[in-house]
């Protein structure tokens, strides 16, 4: 009787993990082709300094900031012209 009880506990450590797996509804992959939502300036939502002005301390302590035209220079289509290629306003 003993054997019987602790084969059943070593056979349901190995079945529970492939249980709990089958239960989970199924997510997409991940793709290169999700993207991120942007917003209205072509940059990601929660990453765009015009619309979140407070995130400009955090562009300038990183060095990522164009004096000129008041935004992240990642993000200043103006001095940076091929990040229209890429979609940025």
């Amino acid at each position: 009787m003993h054997s019987l009880r602790t084969l059943s506990v070593v056979l349901s450590l190995f079945a529970a993990p492939v249980l709990a797996d089958e239960s989970k509804p199924a997510q997409p992959p991940q793709t290169a082709g999700s993207e991120k939502p942007r917003c209205e300036h072509g940059v990601q939502k929660s990453l765009c300094a015009r619309c979140n002005p407070k995130l400009a301390p955090v562009f300038k302590a990183k060095g990522d900031w164009c004096p000129e035209h008041a935004r992240p220079e990642s993000q200043c289509v103006i001095c940076n012209p091929e990040l229209s290629k890429k979609g940025v306003k």
